[in-house]
């Protein structure tokens, strides 16, 4: 009979993990932000991106942040779908550009 109930317990688990997982949740353009920070310092540090390289996806990502804080501010702490976009976009620019000069 436990086995029956853990077996049930670890079911009703897995369903309520794969249900979080499956929701449509876009990452944050901050979170992205850092997880494009870590992809360029992995960058320098094995020497596929070059010290000119990242001080301009640094200065890329700085102006991303410095427009997203911009925005958070003049909409009471949301972002519109509108600003959302552009940043979206700018982050998907910024991300072929990190790919390029770690590949090329």
């Amino acid at each position: 009979m436990k086995k029956i109930q853990a077996v049930l317990a670890a079911v009703l688990v897995v369903s309520f993990v794969g249900a979080a997982l499956a929701e449509d949740h876009p990452m944050s353009p901050k979170h992205r932000l850092v997880r494009q920070h870590h992809r360029i310092k992995q960058g320098v540090k094995n020497g596929s991106i070059t010290p000119q390289e990242h001080k301009q996806l640094a200065e890329e990502g700085h102006d991303i942040n410095k427009e997203r804080r911009t925005d958070l501010k003049e909409d009471g702490g949301k972002l519109t779908p509108a600003d959302r976009k552009n940043l979206e976009q700018q982050e998907n620019q910024r991300s072929q550009q990190i790919y390029q000069d770690k590949h090329n």
